[in-house]
């Protein structure tokens, strides 16, 4: 059976053929088919964070990540240790933590996001620009209506997927 017969097909064999199709690509991204610079994406996310802006609180990170303390205090030694981070008692109080990104560390996160970079045009390279941006329209819907129907409230995802287009050059049209 090829494409054209999914097409003119009963919907439950598009549907069949769409998820089928949305494995596939997630093994892809699984296996390694983009290059993650050899850091597990929650310590790319932490370095991310801090290099977008001056300290922040051991505290703060933790509401941004939601992860448990434990986690995140080990993600952070492992940071600390590659001398990736830094991290101070806060002044005037006995526990509060500030966390900030090392010279370093912000040299990774510059080479990390020049080849991330170089990966995603890879991997949609099959895909004109206008295509590309089709594609992040309907999977904007569609994450959106699977967080709605599992989560209710959709306000802060939304504004999460907005401000996620918005950093990635999709315009608020792209939305609609």
């Amino acid at each position: 059976m090829n494409n054209k017969d999914f097409i003119n097909g009963a919907p439950n064999l598009v549907s069949e053929k769409l998820y089928s199709l949305f494995l596939r690509c997630s093994h892809a991204l699984s296996r390694g088919h983009h290059q993650n610079a050899g850091m597990p994406p929650s310590q790319q996310r932490i370095l991310s964070l801090l290099a977008s802006g001056d300290k922040i609180t051991q505290h703060d990170l933790l509401d941004i990540m939601q992860i448990r303390a434990a986690s995140l205090s080990e993600l952070l030694t492992k940071l600390e240790g590659k001398g990736l981070i830094s991290r101070t008692k806060t002044d005037g109080t006995k526990r509060g933590i500030d966390v900030e990104i090392t010279d370093l560390g912000g040299a990774v996160v510059t080479e990390y996001t020049h080849n991330q970079q170089e990966a995603t045009n890879e991997l949609f390279s099959a895909l004109s620009e206008d295509e590309q941006r089709l594609l992040v329209q309907l999977l904007s819907r569609l994450i959106e209506d699977w967080h709605n129907r599992h989560h209710g409230d959709s306000t802060c995802h939304n504004s999460h997927i907005a401000r996620e287009n918005r950093r990635h050059g999709y315009g608020e049209q792209e939305n609609e």
